[in-house]
């Protein structure tokens, strides 16, 4: 059995309320394991997602190693989070 942390999150009202009648009516397990579940599948798609583009990464950086600086140089100077950019919300 795996160890399990309480958090507390904040649901839209009728989302929440739409769920404890699921989990009332038999349809889902529980509240807890129904968003359990979603917080998986979510994490597990963006895990896929991120082994997709470091495949992409290093075999762009392996076929064109100047035009992949030439690249990362560009990103690191017009990267701009972090800091006050004029227009930006605060």
């Amino acid at each position: 059995m795996t160890a399990k942390e309480r958090v507390t999150i904040s649901l839209d009202a009728d989302r929440a309320a739409a769920l404890q009648q699921a989990a009332r009516d038999g349809r889902i397990e529980s509240v807890s394991a129904y968003i359990g579940a979603a917080v998986e599948e979510r994490m597990g798609r963006e895990e896929r997602a991120q082994r997709i583009i470091d495949g992409w990464a290093q075999t762009a950086e392996q076929d064109d190693p100047q035009a992949w600086q030439e690249a990362l140089d560009w990103a690191r100077q017009t990267d701009q989070r972090g800091q006050d950019v004029a227009g930006a919300a605060a």
